[in-house]
């Protein structure tokens, strides 16, 4: 399993920086003329928007403090969104261009350009097109779920979001019923909401080899390159992320098919390597700037508007005639157990598509009255053996986790149960087994079903666990 990425997925902290509060055109002449002298911005700040501000405080110099400190909680603001340097007390460079802009529309056109280019703030704007396509409404907490699930890390009860859509709005770029006007995220971004969706939908393979297809175009252009050269260059930046088996029908066909690249095979050629590959108009057009990170944190896009599917219908396809929809339904099974037992799913380590839908392996985390790591194991196999429980232990060592969920649509062999209950004694690993017998009552019952299966096995658990306090306290009373 990688590490997480050295930059954390987050959210500019806007404090008081908000259109509900502040002037954007007004803040920004007062910083350029206050550039340098903290204490007179802030005076001016407050003097400007906050004057009035806690007016049930009878102390004078109370009100005056609390609207200080409002006023400076604008700097604050404005230095997340990259417009203000708190060192020095002066606007960036970015703050400076725009309080050079004299046209209100203008101003706001090019602020929410800035948001949307700045790492991860477009996420914000996806996770609402999502939720739509779910037929979900975006409300405060649905966008906070939806934007933890894509691995963000966000404060509890957080308006950092639904700050920076009401920037947003100020461009006309969302209204109040968040109806996106896609037409103008493109045309400010230089990528639509519907090819950055579907970069999403590719694999870490095919991801990979566009990007360095595309970067090679900046020396190539169009040109068609060796396929083999390709391959290696992308190997030398993204590491040994590919498998050499069948790599025309993994990577090369689906982006034919789906209009990144062109390619030519020449006579007699075989295997993944040979022949030429071109970018074609459409990778061409793309900003590698604007790409998402390879951080493999969150639900996979191609998984999140499955995320509603009816359990019934994701176990039906459990027994699907082809591998991807049994793999599909497995990634489903293990991200709707996580979610329904209120769980945050990380990543998956083992996905469907490098076991031919036979099993995968999830990382979920949870926060309730202490933080809590699960590795989820699900497995489309009709028994469980005692080896699989015992590479879950490993594994769990390894990422420090607490619980182990063991999840088969078949049955388990009498020694994994065994040995779960010797762990949960002995060890400070706890052991969920679900099979197609849990599943099933899973599915007539819902989430309230699985999570009293879940309170059933945990009150289990710490019957076990509580003779590995006593056993100590009876040794001392001898």
């Amino acid at each position: 399993m990688s590490k997480p990425p050295e930059t954390t997925k987050k959210l500019p902290e806007a404090n008081e920086f908000s259109p509900g509060q502040v002037k954007l055109r007004r803040v920004l002449g007062l910083a350029r003329e206050h550039g340098g002298d903290r204490d007179a911005l802030v005076e001016a700040i407050r003097q400007s928007f906050f004057a009035s501000a806690a007016a049930s405080r009878t102390d004078a110099e109370e009100r005056l403090n609390q609207q200080r400190t409002r006023a400076n909680n604008v700097l604050i603001g404005m230095k997340g969104y990259g417009l203000f340097d708190l060192k020095d007390s002066r606007l960036t460079s970015v703050g400076g261009s725009l309080a050079d802009m004299q046209d209100d529309e203008e101003l706001a056109a090019a602020f929410a350009e800035h948001i949307l280019k700045t790492p991860w703030n477009i996420e914000v704007i996806e996770a609402v097109r999502s939720l739509q396509a779910r037929g979900r409404r975006p409300t405060k907490a649905t966008l906070q779920t939806e934007l933890e699930s894509r691995g963000f890390k966000l404060p509890r009860a957080t308006t950092h979001h639904t700050k920076l859509l009401q920037w947003l709005r100020e461009a006309d770029i969302i209204d109040a019923d968040y109806e996106i006007d896609e037409e103008l995220v493109a045309e400010l971004m230089g990528i639509s909401l519907a090819t950055l969706g579907e970069w999403g939908t590719l694999t870490r393979e095919q991801r990979a080899f566009l990007q360095t297809l595309r970067r090679l175009a900046d020396a190539h252009g169009a040109s068609p390159l060796p396929a083999k050269d390709v391959i290696s260059q992308a190997k030398f930046e993204h590491g040994p992320i590919f498998r050499e088996d069948q790599l025309a029908g993994r990577v090369f066909k689906p982006l034919v098919d789906q209009g990144w690249i062109e390619q030519e095979v020449g006579s007699g050629g075989r295997g993944g390597k040979s022949g030429k590959v071109a970018p074609t108009e459409r990778l061409l057009e793309v900003s590698l700037d604007l790409l998402p990170e390879e951080d493999e944190w969150g639900v996979p896009p191609e998984l999140r508007l499955k995320l509603e599917t009816p359990i019934a219908s994701i176990i039906a396809d459990l027994s699907a005639d082809t591998t991807h929809a049994k793999g599909m339904a497995l990634e489903l099974l293990a991200l709707r157990l996580a979610a329904d037992s209120g769980l945050t799913p990380l990543r998956f380590r083992l996905r469907a598509a490098e076991t031919g839908g036979a099993e995968v392996d999830l990382v979920a985390e949870g926060a309730h009255l202490h933080f809590s790591r699960w590795l989820f194991q699900c497995k489309n196999t009709k028994t469980v053996s005692l080896a699989d429980l015992a590479k879950e232990v490993g594994m769990a060592v390894m990422l420090r986790a607490h619980v182990i969920v063991l999840v088969t649509t078949g049955g388990f062999a009498s020694s994994v149960q065994t040995y779960a209950r010797e762990l949960m004694d002995t060890q400070h690993l706890q052991v969920v087994l679900i099979d197609r017998k849990t599943i099933r009552s899973y599915q007539r019952g819902g989430t309230s079903a699985l999570v009293g299966y879940l309170h059933e096995t945990a009150q289990t658990t710490m019957r076990l666990k509580r003779a590995q306090i006593e056993r100590p306290l009876a040794s001392d009373a001898l």
